[in-house]
């Protein structure tokens, strides 16, 4: 997803739909690879194009990752699966329900936000550039792989192990001590516990 088009993700048969003006929607070239719905405006025709009045409608048996850029806003039901996994960037808005997977990979750059809910047991994130990433509401986290950088911000909670670095002026915030914990603060940075 990306050029700032909102979007809404569902679980359910197999269904796209765009709506907004004709003249932006026309625009839009929409295409599968590898399973993976993708978005893009003809470079062409991108001049003045205003992707906020676009709305996508998407519904799919599988959910299993999200990817946003440009101002993109994303809002999506997740499914069960192995793996999830979540990139954005250039400032894009990212919201995940239903989480059920053993790992979530996360990634979030330029200043972009990502909120998840639901469960996992392994997580990793990445978050530079000012970016926001919050898993709070992700509960069962076991282990934590956590870099964040450029002050970004990072919330996750884990109970047996958090690994990582956070630099320059990054925030780590955790609910409680794991059992393990090895993070290297640099630059300002720190790591906050709620307990």
């Amino acid at each position: 997803m990306s050029h700032g088009i909102r979007a809404e993700v569902k679980v359910g048969p197999k269904s796209v739909r765009l709506e907004g003006p004709a003249e932006l929607v026309s625009r839009i070239e929409m295409d599968v690879h590898d399973g993976t719905l993708r978005t893009r405006v003809d470079k062409k025709l991108f001049s003045g194009f205003k992707g906020s009045s676009v709305r996508l409608y998407v519904s799919s048996p599988r959910v299993e990752g999200i990817h946003a850029s440009g101002g993109s806003h994303v809002d999506a039901d997740a499914t069960r699966t192995d793996e999830f996994d979540v990139e954005a960037s250039g400032g894009a808005i990212v919201n995940v329900r239903g989480v059920d997977a053993r790992q979530v990979e996360t990634e979030a750059s330029g200043g972009s936000k990502v909120t998840l809910a639901g469960r996992a047991t392994d997580f990793d994130v990445e978050a530079s550039g000012g970016s926001i990433v919050r898993a709070l509401d992700v509960k069962g986290v076991k282990t934590l792989d956590a870099e964040a950088s450029g002050g970004s911000r990072v919330e996750v909670d884990a109970s047996d192990r958090v690994s990582g670095e956070a630099s320059g002026g990054s925030v780590l915030q955790l609910v409680s001590r794991p059992s393990q914990s090895d993070v290297r603060a640099s630059g300002g940075s720190k790591v906050v516990y709620k307990d």
